[in-house]
């Protein structure tokens, strides 16, 4: 390595060092790995966040989409269902249940579902685009419903505790143990490779491609790009970590049905979190998915119309914060940074 090309990486380190939000991301990153060993934490605040990670990685995923392509869609849940269930019912079928086999397995299987899906939809845009992906979800979730003597049907198919490389944890170490010092920290690295993998992506030629389509799709046509063509690959690229998630929530919850994984709904509400996070910036949906848990968790608790109290929160970020959660704390930055600024000149 030259003298230069260090050089280059010492400055940048030290220049990200003094940014604060790469330093809060930091201590939050090892908060989050040190958080089954806090005081006060129980298996419930564990199994809480870790709900948290799976829909986070469901919602970068969805903003691969929305944020970086310009795309609706209200047909994710059939990528986040459809991963759940290849798990589900490779456990029951084949009594596969090697951790390391089945997340591929679920991963494969939502990546399939995208391709097919996303070639089909992305002959159209905006609201039909929306429109025909709702449809073809849709689809799957009553063939789902349908074939009860295979899945279930309503009730769903069970997700047994599976073994990670080979290891039963469950029997040797308790629930507990096997949640806060296992399985948390399966999710938690699927969060982390997530965040990293799509981050790369989307600072990639590739990603900025996403945006030059985005933002002008005519103009991206007349430059040579196939316009439609990297459409169905944002498509595939948001399925299959979609999957990732999914696989994430059905392992957590040792249970999935189609009204949990595959009903429309869950496409509303990963739609819900990248909104209520920020649709302009990376991390806004990992932001929108922890707000929208935490709120809906404390919001079931308070009132049976807790539905209504989410529409509210949604209605008044959309009104008063077009780009969310996100957007607030950068107005707030600028605010600081401005206050501070003034401050020096006196």
């Amino acid at each position: 390595m030259s003298q230069d090309t260090t050089t280059g990486i010492a400055i940048d380190i030290r220049q990200r060092l003094r940014n604060p939000a790469s330093v809060a991301g930091a201590v939050l990153l090892v908060g989050a790995f040190a958080f089954p060993y806090l005081p006060g934490t129980g298996q419930y605040e564990v199994f809480l966040l870790g709900q948290i990670l799976a829909f986070a990685i469901a919602a970068l995923a969805y903003n691969v989409l929305l944020g970086y392509t310009g795309l609706l869609s209200f047909g994710h849940a059939a990528f986040f269902g459809g991963s759940a269930y290849a798990i589900g019912l490779a456990m029951e079928y084949t009594g596969m249940s090697e951790l390391l086999l089945l997340v591929p397995l679920g991963v494969l299987t939502a990546g399939l579902i995208a391709v097919v899906i996303g070639y089909i939809s992305v002959r159209h845009t905006e609201v039909y685009y929306a429109l025909l992906m709702l449809a073809l979800a849709h689809l799957i979730y009553v063939i789902t419903v349908k074939l009860y003597t295979v899945t279930g049907g309503t009730d769903g198919v069970p997700i047994t505790t599976p073994t990670i490389a080979g290891v039963d944890y469950l029997a040797s170490w308790g629930y507990a143990g096997y949640l806060m010092g296992v399985l948390y920290y399966v999710i938690l690295i699927a969060f982390v490779i997530t965040m990293v993998l799509l981050w790369t992506f989307m600072h990639s030629p590739f990603g900025l491609t996403l945006k030059t389509i985005r933002d002008d799709p005519e103009r991206a046509r007349a430059i040579g790009i196939p316009v439609r063509r990297y459409r169905w690959y944002a498509s595939i690229v948001s399925g299959l970590f979609t999957g990732l998630g999914g696989a994430m929530y059905a392992i957590l919850n040792g249970h999935v049905t189609p009204g949990t994984v595959l009903h429309w709904s869950r496409s509303g509400e990963l739609a819900f979190m990248t909104v209520l996070g920020g649709t302009g910036w990376f991390f806004g949906p990992i932001t929108g998915a922890g707000a929208f848990i935490l709120i809906r968790s404390q919001a079931q608790q308070l009132t049976e119309y807790w539905h209504f109290l989410m529409g509210l929160v949604l209605f008044l970020v959309i009104v008063f914060e077009p780009e969310g959660l996100s957007g607030i704390g950068a107005r707030v930055r600028r605010r600081v940074r401005q206050y501070r600024n003034d401050g020096g000149e006196r």
